[in-house]
C-alpha cells in the first residue's frame, strides 16, 4: 500500500508540474500538457480500478475467514463438550479402579490371613506327626464318638480348602474386574488427550483466522481510505483538465476572432520562401490550436494549409534536397526538401509527387499536384517548416503580412 501512496503523490504532484507548464505556454505545448494530464488521469483511474479490486478481493476474503471462524467456533464448543464428558466418565472410573484396588488388595489380605490360620494347622500336624489325629481318634469313647470326631476333623480341612478356593477365585474375579476398568481408563485418557490436542488445534487456528481477520479489516480500510485519496486526485488532475482546455478553448476563440491569417492572405515579394502553391495565397488553416477537422475536440496544426484545387503544381518554396516523397501516414503523398541550416519543408496530402530522394530542386520549381491523400477533408496543400526536426511556425519563411 505504501507503493500505491507513492504513485498517487507522484502523479499528484506530475499534475501540478503540468499545470505550471502551460500557464503563459504556446499552444503546441498547452496540447502537450492536455495529453499528459490525460494520460496522469488515466493512470489514476487504473490505480483507482486497482484498489477497488484489492478491496473486493479483502471483502470476500474477510466474508469467508468470518464464516469460517463460525464453523471452528462449533466444532470447538463440540469438543468441549465431548471433552468434558471424557474428563467426567474418566474421573468416575478412576474412582471405580481405585475401589476395586481397595477391594483387592482386602481380599489378599483376607486369603493370606486365612493361609497364615491354614499354615499354623499344617505345621502343628507336621510338627506333631499323625499321632494328634489318631490319638484324637482313639481317645473316642465310642464308635459314635469316633465317627464324629473323625467327621468334625474332615469338616475342618474341607472348610479351610473351600475356604482358600473361594478367596482365590474372589481374588480372580476383582483382578479381571480390575483388569477391564484399567483398559477403560487407559482408552478414557487416550481420548481425552486426542481431545485436548484437537481442543489446542483448533484454538490455535481460531486465533490465527483472528489475526488474518483483523489483517483484513485493516486492508479493507486502508484500501478505503487510498480509494478516496486517489478519487481525491483524480478530480485534481480533472479540474487541471478542465482548465487546461479552458485555456485551449480561449486561445482557439481568439484565432477565430482574430481571423488574420484565415481566408486570402498577402506576402511579402522578398520573403525567404516563396508561396508553394502556384495559385493565389489563401489560407484554409493555420499554424496552432484548432477545431479538429476529423472527430472532436481540439488539436495542435503544425503546419499551414493553403487552398488548391486538384493537381495545382505544388511548388518548392526554397533550393534544396528532396530527402523523402512517398506515402507518410495520415499525410498521404509527401514530399520534405532540405534547404541547409537545419531548415526542411514538408508539402502533404498530394495527388502526385514528381520529384525523387535526392533530387536537387530550385524555388519555385514544381514538385507536386495537389490533392487530397491521407487524413484530407478536401484539396490543399499542408505546408510545415521545420528546423532540425521540430515544426515552427511557416508564417515568418513566407512573409506572410497581418
Amino acid at each position: 500500500m505504501k507503493k500505491k501512496s507513492f504513485l498517487i503523490s507522484k502523479i499528484a504532484l506530475g499534475a501540478m508540474a503540468v499545470l505550471m507548464l502551460f500557464v503563459g505556454v504556446g499552444g503546441e505545448a498547452l496540447a502537450r500538457s492536455l495529453t499528459d494530464l490525460n494520460r496522469q488521469r488515466q493512470e489514476v483511474r487504473d490505480e483507482i480500478a486497482g484498489l477497488r479490486n484489492l478491496l473486493n478481493q479483502a471483502q470476500a476474503e474477510q466474508r469467508a475467514t468470518e464464516a469460517e471462524i463460525l464453523m471452528l467456533d462449533i466444532e470447538l464448543m463440540e469438543v468441549s463438550g465431548e471433552l468434558f464428558i471424557a474428563e467426567e466418565n474418566l474421573a468416575n472410573t478412576q474412582q471405580l479402579l481405585s475401589e476395586k484396588e481397595e477391594e483387592l488388595a482386602l481380599a489378599e489380605a483376607d486369603r493370606e490371613a486365612r493361609f497364615e490360620v491354614l499354615r499354623g494347622r499344617l505345621r502343628f500336624m507336621h510338627e506333631n506327626g499323625n499321632l494328634s489325629y489318631i490319638e484324637l481318634l482313639l481317645g473316642s469313647q465310642s464308635l459314635a464318638d469316633f465317627l464324629n470326631n473323625r467327621e468334625h476333623f474332615r469338616r475342618i480341612i474341607d472348610h479351610d480348602n473351600a475356604m482358600v478356593a473361594e478367596l482365590i477365585a474372589l481374588e480372580e474375579q476383582i483382578s479381571i474386574v480390575r483388569d477391564e476398568i484399567y483398559g477403560q481408563v487407559l482408552a478414557l485418557e487416550t481420548q481425552t488427550a486426542e481431545l485436548e490436542i484437537a481442543m489446542a488445534a483448533l484454538e490455535y487456528t481460531l486465533a490465527d483466522r483472528a489475526a488474518r481477520l483483523a489483517e483484513l479489516g485493516y486492508n479493507e480500510a486502508h484500501a478505503q481510505a487510498m480509494i478516496a485519496q486517489t478519487e481525491a486526485t483524480e478530480r485534481e488532475v480533472q479540474s487541471l483538465i478542465d482548465a487546461a482546455q479552458a485555456e485551449a478553448n480561449r486561445r482557439l476563440a481568439e484565432q477565430r476572432a482574430l481571423q488574420t491569417r484565415t481566408g486570402n492572405v498577402r506576402v511579402n515579394a522578398n520573403a525567404n520562401m516563396v508561396w508553394p502553391v502556384q495559385a493565389a495565397p489563401h489560407v484554409n488553416s493555420d499554424y496552432g490550436m484548432r477545431q479538429r477537422p476529423i472527430g472532436r475536440g481540439t488539436e495542435f496544426h503544425e503546419g499551414i494549409d493553403m487552398r488548391a484545387t486538384m493537381n495545382t503544381p505544388i511548388l518548392a518554396a526554397e533550393d534544396g534536397i528532396v530527402t523523402f516523397q512517398g506515402w507518410m501516414g495520415g499525410y498521404g503523398n509527401t514530399v520534405i526538401i532540405y534547404h541547409g541550416g537545419g531548415i526542411s519543408t514538408l508539402y502533404a496530402h498530394n495527388n502526385a509527387n514528381l520529384v525523387t530522394v535526392n533530387q536537387h530542386v530550385t524555388r519555385g520549381q514544381q514538385i507536386a499536384r495537389a490533392g487530397t491523400t491521407g487524413h484530407s477533408t478536401g484539396v490543399h496543400l499542408h505546408f510545415e517548416v521545420r528546423i532540425n526536426g521540430r515544426h515552427t511556425d511557416p508564417a515568418p519563411f513566407l512573409g506572410m503580412i497581418r
